[in-house]
């Protein structure tokens, strides 16, 4: 019975040992995700390693999983030819297998039509341990102003 207890106990031990993530770990996993989101770089399957297998967005009044969202980056990519990201003023909260983050994010997106659209937002990510690595399972995002050049 002790080796039973014994075993148990290590490998509870090595499970929450290899979970454990720092609030830069953390960061770089969202700045990660909207490096792979970049309209030059996106491939759904790449995209798909950093975020969780129950994804969810509230993105622009829609409420979007992993599958309607590679649908909604698609259908953009026509009109934007170029993406743009500044996160700052980072809040994040730790957990054992999970981290929230609020940020603002100022995003431009230029369009085939030249128009640049400055975009900021004020956001927030729910990132969970998944296949032994942090994910991007939720997002939040609301929109603060928006001025097209």
């Amino acid at each position: 019975m002790r080796q039973i207890l014994g075993i148990v106990l290590l490998l509870v031990s090595f499970n929450s040992f290899s979970m454990e993530f720092s609030e830069e770990t953390a960061i770089a996993k969202l700045e990660e995700f909207f490096y792979l989101l970049d309209v030059e770089r996106y491939d759904k399957e790449t995209f798909s390693r950093v975020i969780s297998d129950d994804f969810q967005i509230f993105e622009d009044g829609m409420d979007l999983d992993g599958e309607s969202f590679h649908q909604f980056i698609q259908e953009a990519t026509g009109a934007i030819v170029k993406t743009e990201w500044t996160l700052t003023d980072f809040k994040v909260t730790l957990n054992t297998d999970s981290a929230h983050i609020s940020y603002y994010n100022n995003g431009v997106f230029q369009t085939s039509s030249n128009e640049s659209i400055h975009s900021l937002w004020m956001e927030s990510v729910h990132l969970v341990i998944e296949e032994g690595e942090l994910k991007v399972q939720f997002l939040q995002s609301d929109l603060i102003n928006r001025e097209i050049k």
